[in-house]
């Protein structure tokens, strides 16, 4: 990734691109998305299973986009 700009460590977990599952993480980790009710479960749990730090936001665009049945 480029920037023009020098990137702290903490910036790049942050960034879009670094907090995006795969569409197979996504997959396994359908069930825990779609049944917690707290956002705040989802992402610790997607943290311990992948490491990856998910906003509230990505959680609730992740249900819509997981419920609807258009997983990409």
């Amino acid at each position: 990734m480029i920037h023009n700009h020098p990137c702290s460590s903490s910036w790049m977990v942050c960034d879009p691109w670094t907090r995006r599952l795969s569409s197979e993480e996504k997959e396994n980790l359908k069930p825990v998305i779609l049944h917690c009710e707290s956002a705040d479960e989802v992402i610790e749990s997607i943290k311990e299973r992948t490491g990856k730090q998910v906003t509230a936001a990505d959680v609730k665009a992740m249900k819509a986009t997981l419920s609807t049945g258009k997983c990409i």
